[in-house]
């Protein structure tokens, strides 16, 4: 007898698996509920920036004490908030957008138009968050610190710039793709 040739496998013959649609449905249910964690940090955050600015301005002008903290935290968490915001705000399509292209064409043409911005946003935000996770992880191995009166090690503020780049470039993906946002219940 001669080599055995293998038999082609039918559609049949191999149980179905969960499939790559079913994948890209959980990861994107995993993506979103990430973002919309760190959203809510985000909004925790400036709350606690409003907080530490009015304590500020109470305890230096009400009791002439003002505070060594405050100005630092606010610089911080301004970035902090920043960024983990913007994947949600890209998710939304709530980002900033200047349509002054799109809305001087036809809608053949606008269409077509805004996939190529789309494409180039994602772009650009994976090589923002490329760049930037570079530049943290630099941070980090070289062991540098912010100018401050208590100062933090950079990367723990910078680090969160590279995340809200990726993730935001990965929404801008998936918009390429078709998926359409669902609202806060889940529906599209």
């Amino acid at each position: 007898m001669g080599p055995e040739v293998p038999t082609p496998i039918s559609s049949t013959a191999v149980p179905p698996g969960p499939g790559i649609s079913s994948v890209w449905r959980s990861l994107a249910s995993v993506h979103d509920a990430i973002t919309w964690a760190s959203f809510i940090v985000g909004a925790a955050l400036v709350a606690f920036m409003a907080l530490s600015v009015c304590y500020e301005v109470v305890a230096r002008y009400a009791f002439n004490a003002p505070t060594s903290w405050a100005s630092a935290f606010v610089s911080y968490a301004l970035c902090i908030a920043i960024f983990v915001a913007m994947p949600e705000l890209t998710r939304t399509g709530a980002h900033v957008a200047i349509n002054l292209l799109i809305d001087g064409v036809s809608s053949v043409h606008a269409a077509m138009l805004a996939r190529v911005i789309q494409a180039l946003a994602a772009v650009a935000c994976l090589f923002a968050a490329a760049i930037c996770a570079n530049e943290s992880w630099h941070q980090y191995i070289e062991e540098i610190e912010t100018i401050a009166v208590y100062p933090v090690p950079k990367w723990l503020v910078t680090v969160f710039i590279p995340y809200g780049m990726l993730s935001a470039g990965i929404y801008f993906i998936r918009h390429l793709c078709g998926e359409r946002v669902a609202d806060s219940r889940g529906s599209p």
